[in-house]
């Protein structure tokens, strides 16, 4: 989403966001096409939802396209999931 790697001692660091959460009331799957790889600071902003990804995968709520490694297919039901139950208050306006 941002493009940081945070890198560790023991080698770079991010995180697991899921795209549709798990657990009640939107029991999420754990699975790889419900999941961004994320830093920490994105992971917070995305799920309390102040940042969305639209279908074309333009970052709502921040600026430019969100980069997707060509194995990783995303879930398009998980991302409209996300914009419609973690409303993102600029939704629809691009940067």
């Amino acid at each position: 989403m941002c493009g940081t790697r945070l890198e560790c001692p023991v080698g770079p660091y991010s995180e697991a966001a899921h795209i549709r959460p798990l657990g009640a009331p939107h029991n999420g799957p754990d699975t790889k096409d419900n999941m961004l790889c994320l830093c920490p600071n994105h992971h917070v902003l995305f799920d309390n939802g102040a940042v969305s990804v639209a279908a074309d995968l333009f970052i709502i709520g921040n600026e430019g396209f969100l980069a997707v490694h060509r194995d990783h297919h995303i879930n398009q039901n998980h991302l409209a999931y996300h914009r419609e139950h973690l409303p993102v208050s600029l939704e629809g306006q691009r940067f």
